[in-house]
């Protein structure tokens, strides 16, 4: 709902820049109107001024219109501003130092993505394909479970009809009822893994941080593929997991008992 102080025109902009950050290629003119139902005169003038505020490029030999440096460097500050990574990365390392054949990650929920802000890379990966920001499945991967495990059931409904349930390997969980199962496994145990559901042959465990009110505001993940760890090892890693998550739950002021 928009409020009375509320600038069509800017709000138009920002859609149009949420439309290019969430589309895996450039934008045409028609699909900004089909889209956001403007017609084309006023979707040039839209993207005409975000191209001259910096915040998007038009390349001039096809005509389309990409999200520009500008506007990810508003993405990295966004990252950098969270508080939450200023608890959990010295956390992340010292996980690392005693699982330095694993990948440490930390994500957060926001706006129905898994966004992942914080990576460590195993020390056999020489090259990271990681860029802060990425988001991945919550379906089939630990963070994603985690994350969204108590969730209420239409939100959760909402969230799978938006974004599907895709599968990614044999053992991907592609049906509603498979999934509001696993969750509820998931919200029981305070614990979720991953095991080939997302990449094959790559296992992951997942825990909550939780703030002063009980909530899940973030949650840590320990992955390897089963070339470096196997399952067993990767099993475990739970008890100082979860250990971990407690003492960063407890710095955001939560309390109260994690299993």
């Amino acid at each position: 709902m928009e409020s009375k102080y509320t600038i069509k025109a800017v709000m138009r902009c920002l859609k149009i820049l949420d439309l290019a950050a969430s589309s895996d290629h450039p934008l045409s003119i028609n699909e900004v109107c089909g889209a956001l139902a403007l017609n084309t005169n006023m979707a040039f003038r839209m993207l005409s001024s975000l191209v001259t505020s910096g915040f998007m490029v038009k390349d001039e030999s096809t005509g389309l219109y990409a999200v520009s440096l500008k506007a990810l460097q508003l993405s990295r500050n966004a990252l950098l501003s969270l508080d939450i990574r200023k608890l959990t990365m010295p956390y992340l390392e010292l996980l690392w130092n005693q699982y330095p054949k694993a990948n440490l990650n930390m994500a957060v929920y926001h706006d129905g993505e898994i966004l992942v802000v914080d990576r460590i890379d195993s020390q056999d990966i020489p090259r990271t394909y990681f860029t802060p920001g990425k988001t991945v499945p919550f379906h089939c991967t630990a963070l994603g479970k985690i994350l969204t495990c108590e969730m209420g059931n239409a939100e959760l409904e909402t969230l799978i009809s938006q974004k599907g349930l895709k599968s990614f390997t044999e053992k991907t969980i592609t049906t509603p009822a498979a999934l509001k199962k696993e969750l509820a496994r998931v919200r029981s145990d305070q614990l979720a893994r991953d095991r080939e559901e997302y990449i094959v042959k790559d296992n992951c465990n997942a825990v909550p941080i939780r703030n002063n009110e009980g909530k899940i505001i973030a949650a840590i993940s320990l992955t390897a593929f089963e070339s470096y760890m196997t399952v067993e090892e990767i099993e475990a890693t739970v008890p100082t997991l979860r250990n971990t998550a407690r003492r960063i739950s407890d710095l955001a002021g939560f309390h109260g008992g994690m299993s």
